[in-house]
C-alpha cells in the first residue's frame, strides 16, 4: 500500500469516528443518556390528539425550563419544585400510589390540562413511577404530605421531550404543574 493510500484510508477512518460521534452528540443513538417518556401517559388530556412531529422537529429534549419559578429549590435536571402548602399527612415516596387533583399549564400561561376536569371531578389516582407518569413527577411529587400544594416547573427532558401527548402540548415544552397531593393509597 502506497503513502498515499495509507494517508486516504487513515482520514476516512478518522472521518467515520468524527461522524459518530457527532451524531451521538446530536442525540441520534440508539441511547441519547435521556430516559424518554412514557409512550402513553398517565396524565393525559381530554379530547386531544396526538401530533406527530418529525424526527427532526426535536433531536435533544431540553434540560433547561423556559420559566423560572421564584423561591424554588432547583432538583437534578433542573426540575424546579415549591412548596405552596405544607400538608399534615404521610409523604409520598416513589412506587406509592396517589390521589391528586392538579393544573397543568405551559409557561405562556395556556392551561393544558386540569384534574378537575376528568374524573367526574374527582381526585385522580396514579402510582409516582417511571413509565407510569412523566420523570418530573416521579422526582418531584415524593416528599410531598397528604393534604400539601405544590408547584413543579419541568424541563422538557423531565416532561415530555419531542413527544406530545396532546395539540396542546408544543414538543420540547416547559411544563408547570400545580398539584395538591390528596391521598395515599
Amino acid at each position: 500500500m502506497t503513502l498515499a493510500a495509507t494517508a486516504r484510508l487513515t482520514a476516512t477512518v478518522a472521518l467515520g469516528a468524527l461522524a459518530a460521534l457527532v451524531l451521538a452528540g446530536c442525540g441520534a443513538s440508539f441511547d441519547s443518556g435521556v430516559a424518554a417518556p412514557s409512550p402513553t401517559p398517565s396524565l393525559r388530556v381530554q379530547g386531544a390528539t396526538s401530533p406527530s412531529p418529525s424526527p427532526s422537529a426535536c433531536v435533544n429534549p431540553s434540560t433547561k425550563p423556559s420559566y423560572t419559578l421564584a423561591g424554588a429549590r432547583i432538583l437534578p435536571g433542573n426540575l424546579e419544585v415549591k412548596d405552596l402548602k405544607i400538608g399534615a399527612g404521610a409523604a409520598a415516596a416513589v412506587g406509592n400510589t396517589v390521589q391528586v387533583t392538579y393544573v397543568g399549564s405551559l409557561p405562556n400561561g395556556t392551561v393544558f390540562d386540569n384534574s378537575a376536569n376528568d374524573n367526574g371531578g374527582k381526585p385522580i389516582s396514579l402510582t409516582i413511577a417511571a413509565g407510569r407518569v412523566i420523570q418530573g413527577w416521579v422526582e418531584g411529587i415524593p416528599g410531598m404530605k397528604v393534604g400539601g400544594e405544590r408547584e413543579l416547573v419541568i424541563p422538557p427532558a423531565l416532561g415530555y421531550g419531542c413527544t406530545s401527548p396532546s395539540s396542546k402540548i408544543p414538543v420540547n415544552s416547559t411544563l408547570i404543574f400545580t398539584i395538591t397531593l390528596v391521598a395515599i393509597g
